[in-house]
């Protein structure tokens, strides 16, 4: 529905909006979709022959995490060198790494389908390394896709915000959607397939390039370029930029809190009950789970979270991007509180009382609620850096480059420091993590709100870094 919407309004504003071509807006959300599906079935196809077959969680954890390394180290060079050499080589070349990564996975599962992880000889080095070579270059693959695709959409809608708004929204959506559907997805081409999925994750990679290029056109003219010196030095000098020293902190934020809930939602609500017991006893949210009621809860979130951001699309391009995002962590709070009251109301779901189970259906549309208005967040962060980096002329490939590298650190750093968190504390730990991660956030939103950073952007110009 976003991604039609984008389309019609594109098609319908074309001549003299400063949009160069709808069919580019069709070509880099399909691509991000196809890639973040790619990628997702990737890991789960990888994790079921590492978990099934290497015995150290410490080794599977490694080789899986290796993928933000090169997704954080690349972004930003990728998003400056798009700005001086043009958007679509890199996001052709994603797809061809992309192939590159199953092809190494593949290899590896063909090399040693039954690995001893206590025999620590050549073979299982080789092994690893193979792998570990895999990974990085999905994760090369997302970072040349990102910055990207980020800076032509940003191209392709200048001077339209409310296109922008649709465009963005459009890519947000399929990457959350598009991660969520490669999970399912990843697990019946491993039923059906086994390792030989790889084949099947090559063949999305071969169609993404082929939309590309059917479809996709250069957004990035020669008189753009010439403003371009540096790549990841420029990236780096961009954090001098107020406006975007600004709403870093709490785009950091909001990522890690989503890494972390994504990623721990369902290991936490999946602990065998008598193991939650020893360790954090009377949390109702805290073990006792059955793995598919646990995949379902997360399911649930993220399909709110979807329809959220389908509500805030309409109303987006009439307000202010910084009322959104307060409004967005005012709905973090008040899950927060409704998640954390629910947690209390007992052990498990069977034994609550009526009284609780009451509670509990008053608490849990709250949780609903503030899950919507917290979706509009990350729609009006990503407008805000389409709307510096149109600004910044010649730059806005390195500005939207920052988009992943925050994407990645947020995400690994909140399930690294939210997975200790619970740990120490159960459900409870997740939700103080939350709430501090809010408040970080709601520090560089108001900083944001009372400067006034979040209204038209006209006082930034190229090389202005205040």
């Amino acid at each position: 529905m976003k991604l039609f919407s984008a389309v019609t309004y594109a098609r319908k504003n074309l001549s003299g909006k400063g949009v160069k071509s709808y069919n580019s807006i069709i070509a880099n959300i399909l691509a991000t979709l196809l890639l973040r599906i790619a990628s997702r079935a990737s890991f789960v196809l990888l994790s079921f022959y590492l978990g099934e077959r290497v015995a150290s969680a410490a080794v599977v954890a490694v080789v899986l995490e290796a993928f933000y390394v090169s997704e954080i180290l690349l972004a930003p060079v990728v998003g400056s060198l798009s700005d001086r050499l043009g958007r679509k080589p890199f996001l052709l070349l994603a797809p061809l790494l992309g192939c590159g990564a199953a092809l190494c996975l593949l290899a590896a599962t063909y090399l040693e389908p039954h690995p001893n992880i206590e025999a620590f000889d050549s073979r299982l080095v080789l092994l690893l390394l193979i792998v570990l070579i895999g990974r990085l270059l999905e994760g090369a693959t997302t970072a040349l896709n990102a910055p990207a695709s980020l800076g032509s959409l940003t191209d392709s809608t200048i001077g339209s915000e409310t296109l922008r708004t649709r465009a963005m929204t459009a890519f947000e959506v399929v990457t959350v959607g598009g991660l969520a559907l490669g999970i399912p997805f990843g697990g019946m081409v491993s039923q059906w397939l086994g390792t030989n999925g790889f084949f099947v994750i090559m063949a999305l990679h071969l169609l993404n390039m082929l939309v590309l290029l059917c479809l996709l056109r250069e957004s990035v003219h020669h008189e753009a370029e010439t403003h371009t010196y540096g790549s990841l030095t420029e990236s780096l000098k961009l954090l001098s930029n107020r406006h975007i020293f600004a709403l870093l902190p709490a785009w950091l934020a909001i990522n890690a809190l989503i890494g972390a809930w994504i990623t721990l939602t369902t290991i936490i609500l999946a602990y065998s009950k008598k193991m939650a017991e020893a360790r954090h006893p009377g949390q109702l949210l805290y073990g006792g789970f059955s793995q598919g009621s646990a995949t379902l809860v997360l399911t649930t979130f993220a399909l709110v979270f979807l329809i959220g951001m389908s509500i805030w699309m309409l109303l987006l391009p009439r307000m202010r991007r910084a009322l959104v995002m307060l409004l967005g962590l005012g709905g973090l709070g008040v899950s927060i509180a409704a998640l954390t009251l629910i947690n209390g109301l007992g052990d498990t779901l069977m034994s609550l009382s009526a009284s609780a189970r009451f509670w509990l259906c008053v608490l849990l549309p709250l949780v609903g609620m503030g899950i919507l208005f917290l979706s509009g967040f990350t729609q009006a962060a990503l407008n805000q850096m389409a709307a510096i980096a149109e600004k910044l002329s010649g730059k806005r490939g390195a500005v939207m480059g920052l988009y992943s590298v925050v994407l990645g650190i947020g995400q690994l750093g909140g399930a690294l420091l939210g997975g200790v968190a619970a740990d120490m504390m159960g459900f409870y730990g997740l939700m103080l993590f939350s709430l501090v991660l809010g408040l970080l956030a709601l520090g560089s939103v108001l900083y944001m709100y009372m400067r006034g950073d979040d209204l038209v952007m006209s006082d930034v110009s190229s090389g202005n870094r205040e």
